[in-house]
């Protein structure tokens, strides 16, 4: 399949790392072609299990047999590739939420810059683009709920939506505390967990918490931007505080403005109803699922009805 003296170049996935007494080492990787094939790194250079890379490869002689020895290695973000590629390759190489994140980039930034109020705008776009990348790239939990890659936006895009709907029937809430609390509320989870690729809760994420990280970035980026005693600042973190209701789901506050109220049921109606329709899609009509967990452990029916 490969032949010494000529160069390959492809993006491939981690999986297996081994050690080696040679100049470099074999690393087993999954190629964008859903090809198995080992490379040879050198020592003084390291990979990571599971990260995705852009390799420059040189086939050579090893032990009477081609290897590809690796030139130059580099993390997909330190590649400049489109969008839509470096979609396809998410897609292909994780579970991926089913979005088209291209699509919801513009519409999480169409929101943004909907926003009125002078204040809530203008903090809201500055964490929003600070953590912009991450934010595409992260879940929205390890198991419970969009728990893969762009889970937080697919999450975050899907209560925007469901906002509307709210905001057309009780037209007396206030829109950009609704919109930007709904962008802010899950916005630190990208600290919680220690990477985008099959996260566990990191140390911080564990004893603070997204909750406190948020409201804690908030007052930061606030005073930055001389904000920090406006009311519109106070009522933002008094909704991420809330937005989780009970205390032993995090929130030293329940909600006592009407948006973060909202906010806390539309959270809830998605990544409930969201859990719910990826389990029915896994039985045929007639069926029940397993247990539900975000569902207190019920089983649903798929009816006959069922899309």
């Amino acid at each position: 399949m490969f032949e010494a003296g000529l160069n390959y170049e492809f993006f491939a996935k981690v999986l297996q790392i081994n050690e080696s007494t040679y100049a470099t080492y074999p690393v087993t990787v999954l190629t964008e072609d859903n090809e198995t094939v080992i490379v040879r790194i050198k020592q003084e250079e390291s990979l990571s299990l599971n990260k995705l890379y852009f390799f420059k490869t040189e086939g050579i002689v090893f032990k009477e047999k081609i290897h590809l020895e690796v030139i130059e290695s580099k993390k997909l973000s330190e590649v400049e590739i489109s969008d839509a590629k470096r979609e396809k390759l998410m897609k292909f190489f994780y579970n991926h939420a089913p979005v088209n994140t291209t699509q919801i980039i513009k519409d999480i930034e169409k929101t943004i810059q909907g926003l009125e109020n002078e204040v809530i705008k203008t903090v809201t776009e500055k964490i929003y683009l600070d953590n912009k990348e991450d934010f595409y790239l992260y879940p929205a939990a390890t198991k419970f709920h969009h728990a893969y890659i762009s889970g937080l936006a697919y999450h975050t895009h899907s209560m925007l939506r469901l906002a509307k709907g709210f905001l057309e029937v009780y037209d007396w809430l206030n829109a950009d505390l609704l919109y930007a609390g709904i962008i802010l509320h899950d916005i630190c989870k990208i600290f919680e967990f220690d990477s985008f690729e099959g996260s566990n809760y990191t140390i911080k994420g564990k004893l603070i918490g997204h909750i406190s990280m948020g409201v804690s970035m908030l007052d930061r980026v606030a005073r930055d931007l001389n904000f920090q005693d406006t009311e519109e600042v106070m009522l933002l973190q008094h909704i991420l505080l809330s937005h989780h209701y009970y205390g032993n789901f995090g929130s030293p506050k329940k909600p006592n403005i009407a948006e973060a109220l909202m906010i806390h049921f539309i959270d809830n109606i998605d990544s409930k109803t969201c859990v719910l329709g990826e389990e029915l899609e896994l039985v045929e009509n007639g069926d029940l699922t397993g247990p539900i967990g975000v569902l207190e452990r019920e089983r649903y029916y798929k009816h006959k009805l069922s899309k």
